[in-house]
């Protein structure tokens, strides 16, 4: 097994070297118009983050007990929360796209118009079409319809609440669990990366599958590893509930239950343990796939009529730079039930033909490069370029760069304490070269990232 590991890490190692150079390339040809200088600085400044990638990895090399780090993280929590706060005060957001839509249907029901109003007439069947965002509007609903029985208004004040305190969470647990499996020194290096990943707090107000799903997929790595360490099987339920939970909010977070089973299969669990865990998965998705279903009033046959087939999101991630296609969607709209599938599948086909082995290879480079490149995590989007400004950029490039090589510097010699989180960076590579991408698709699984 220590072979299949070191053979893993190999791999996983040079694929994640791989996804950086593809980044670099995709910087200087992409975006170099976003810079204030001449795209020679991209080069320049990559090295510069390599430079502070090594010298931030020898913190590991420091003298720190338990209780100077444990004293140090609980600084830098509070210096994060307040960032964030101020953050979500002054951040000029308002939901777009998807965002908008589910805010948008979950007012509507709450004031008893057509959940469809002041949604785009091309989405005038969203519930129907995309269940995958069903539990993000159960959250919403309910926390608006909490703020309209107290106040008579809705607001984005409770999503931003609720958004704010689980990336606290995913941060103070991150911390927590490089706690567990790492020396303190090493523990400290994880929490500075941790402040250096711009999203725990550009995010803030952007309450969205991404940011929600953060503190759920870190609890659940955090409860697996406690697992790990007393084998109280209520900690691997828990683990699970929380793995479903994640999944109906972000689909990807499956990745993380497969990365648990692979690692309780090296460790040669118990047969119970991979019950336990799978179980309750499934029964928490069941109930939260009822629950969104009878507050949106879509009876599952509707569902199954509109719904767009898992190839669809293949297939229209197949060629370009992987991301959203409108045409695509159009396309897979027109057709109803299983007609849906088999015109994905072959729209899929003639794509794939179309582009012959070495435009694939192309595709693939593109879309690893859209990916991984786009170091503020398209935060000027979502906030109306509140996160646009050159100097913003700047830092976030030194930021995101530097992350990167850090982590890949510790990929070099990790050890199986890290084997899950390296489990999930490699899976979540694999899933984004055949699922529609996009930089923030990242962002959940970060903080475990950081850990490696």
């Amino acid at each position: 097994m220590k072979h299949l590991t070191k053979y893993f890490n190999s791999i996983s190692t040079i694929t994640f070297a791989i996804c950086i150079i593809l980044a670099i390339y995709g910087t200087i040809t992409y975006k170099t118009g976003l810079l204030p200088v001449p795209w020679l600085i991209i080069p320049i400044c990559t090295g510069l983050c390599f430079f502070i990638a090594s010298k931030l990895n020898k913190l590991e090399n420091l003298n720190m007990t338990v209780d100077e780090y444990r004293r140090i993280a609980v600084i830098m929590c509070i210096l994060l929360f307040t960032a964030q706060i101020i953050t979500a005060i002054f951040a000029d957001f308002t939901p777009i796209n998807d965002l908008s839509y589910v805010c948008t249907g979950a007012k509507n029901l709450i004031l008893n118009k057509n959940i469809y109003d002041d949604i785009p007439e091309v989405h005038n069947d969203y519930f129907e079409v995309y269940p995958n965002n069903h539990f993000l509007f159960t959250v919403i609903y309910l926390l608006y319809k909490i703020e309209f029985m107290l106040t008579g208004n809705i607001t984005d004040t409770l999503p931003t609440a609720l958004n704010l305190i689980g990336l606290n969470i995913s941060y103070i647990l991150m911390c927590r669990i490089a706690e567990m499996i790492h020396k303190p020194s090493k523990a400290f290096l994880c929490a500075v990366r941790g402040m250096l990943f711009t999203p725990l707090i550009t995010y803030t107000s952007f309450f969205y599958t991404d940011s929600m799903t953060m503190p759920l997929v870190t609890s659940a790595a955090y409860f697996y590893l406690k697992f790990k360490k007393s084998g109280k099987i209520t900690q691997l339920i828990i683990c699970g509930t929380l793995i479903g939970m994640a999944y109906k909010m972000k689909g990807s977070s499956l990745i993380l239950l497969i990365a648990v089973i692979i690692d309780m299969t090296m460790d040669k669990f118990k047969i119970k343990n991979f019950a336990v865990i799978i179980l309750p998965c499934i029964i928490i998705c069941k109930i939260i796939s009822e629950t969104a279903l009878k507050i949106l009033h879509i009876s599952h046959e509707t569902i199954k009529q509109k719904s767009f087939p898992l190839i669809h999101w293949i297939m229209m991630s197949a060629d370009g730079r992987g991301g959203y296609n409108s045409a695509d969607f159009l396309y897979t709209q027109s057709f109803t039930g299983d007609n849906k599938k088999s015109a994905a599948l072959t729209r899929l086909a003639e794509k794939m033909h179309n582009q012959r082995f070495f435009g694939f290879l192309h595709h693939i480079a593109e879309k690893i490069s859209y990916t991984w490149e786009n170091f503020t995590f398209m935060a000027g989007y979502y906030y109306n370029d509140s996160f646009s400004s050159r100097i913003f950029i700047v830092v976030s490039f030194l930021c995101h760069f530097t992350l990167l090589f850090s982590i890949l510097i510790s990929m070099k010699k990790s050890t199986d304490k890290t084997f899950l989180f390296r489990l999930c960076l490699f899976g979540l590579i694999i899933f984004l070269l055949i699922w529609e991408t996009r930089c923030r698709y990242l962002v959940s699984f970060f903080p475990l990232f950081l850990l490696i």
